[in-house]
């Protein structure tokens, strides 16, 4: 096949990558327009056993709980939207445990899944659930000889993007108490009405809570080049790139804020990885210098920015260290 010859000639070559991944995005443009949503892609559990999945669906639900700073009363009689769940519902199962009057999961792809390992998965995470969250888990999901989700308590849509979907779940929910999602948002390559969907959907008072990964995925920086390597191709070509092939879009921490800040929602944003650092746990508002990231940082920001993008070159040296950010923004008012 074309794509795995080209895949065999990518390696150290900067422009190769950028041609294959023109291919890419031009061959899942073409299946999405056939009306073929199943992919791989978000196939998480797919390649976990099931106390690594659980796990997972555990810290995410920790995550939400932590940096959004809610609790059993703020989470009872809420409707909650979680947009890209990819193959597992476990993460909105929990909210429903915990108290959530209903969760709508909405997905623009299908994400291939083993049914008999997601029953296992689903049948394991009810055991770690006390009895009155198991009365309520019970009341979503049935987990028999296959899985039944009760649509008015957890309701799955597939093929949509959340534009699409906005008026006709505006129609039916009127508005959301609690938006979420993990490592989405910054695969969609315009954003912005996304974001005003968002903004519609949700509440007042209500909150958004994403998760959003700002590196180039591992497409350069794993073959040995710089990790910023991604900002140094111009707009154009990008565009090309990643459109449609679930990429970064690279819009980076400055421009989250900013978007917040238009939209009416009063924005925290906690820096969940540094470039030449990692991870940081806890995530932090405002890294410091010396402490949570050194003058390496600095340098390895400096050696790349001459041949960054223009729309890059500019920015300070505290947006282009960030690479990875939890938002979480409330719209401003009362909550009715």
């Amino acid at each position: 096949m074309v794509r795995d010859g080209l895949k065999r000639v990518v390696n150290r070559s900067k422009s190769a990558v950028v041609v294959f991944k023109i291919y890419d995005n031009w061959r899942l443009r073409r299946q999405l327009k056939s009306g073929n949503i199943e992919t791989l892609h978000g196939a998480t559990h797919s390649r976990k056993n099931v106390e690594e999945s659980i796990a997972y669906i555990n810290a995410q639900f920790a995550d939400y709980l932590n940096y959004a700073d809610l609790n059993a009363a703020g989470i009872a009689g809420t409707r909650i939207l979680e947009l890209g769940f990819g193959d597992n519902l476990g993460v909105a199962l929990k909210f429903i445990a915990a108290g959530a009057l209903s969760v709508v999961c909405l997905d623009r792809f299908y994400s291939q899944r083993d049914q008999e390992h997601q029953l296992e998965i689903y049948r394991a995470l009810r055991e770690t659930l006390n009895e009155d969250e198991k009365g309520r888990f019970d009341a979503a999901i049935t987990l028999k000889s296959k899985i039944e989700t009760r649509d008015d308590v957890l309701r799955c849509i597939y093929g949509t993007s959340l534009d699409e979907a906005r008026d006709d779940l505006m129609q039916q929910y009127g508005a959301f108490d609690l938006i979420i999602s993990r490592a989405v948002l910054e695969e969609i390559y315009e954003p912005d009405s996304t974001f005003a969907a968002m903004a519609a959907l949700t509440r007042t008072g209500g909150c958004l809570a994403h998760k959003i990964d700002l590196t180039d995925y591992g497409i350069f920086r794993d073959r040995g080049m710089h990790p910023l390597t991604f900002l140094t191709i111009p707009e154009s070509i990008y565009r090309l790139m990643a459109t449609d092939s679930g990429i970064p879009n690279r819009r980076l921490i400055g421009y989250y804020r900013k978007r917040m800040s238009e939209l009416g929602f009063d924005a925290k944003l906690f820096v969940t990885s540094v470039v030449g650092v990692g991870a940081l746990d806890p995530h932090l508002e405002k890294p410091k210098a010396g402490v949570d990231y050194s003058q390496a940082t600095i340098d390895l920001i400096d050696q790349i920015r001459p041949k960054l993008s223009g729309e890059f070159r500019g920015l300070p040296d505290e947006d282009l260290l960030v690479e990875g950010i939890f938002l979480v923004a409330r719209k401003e008012g009362a909550r009715n």
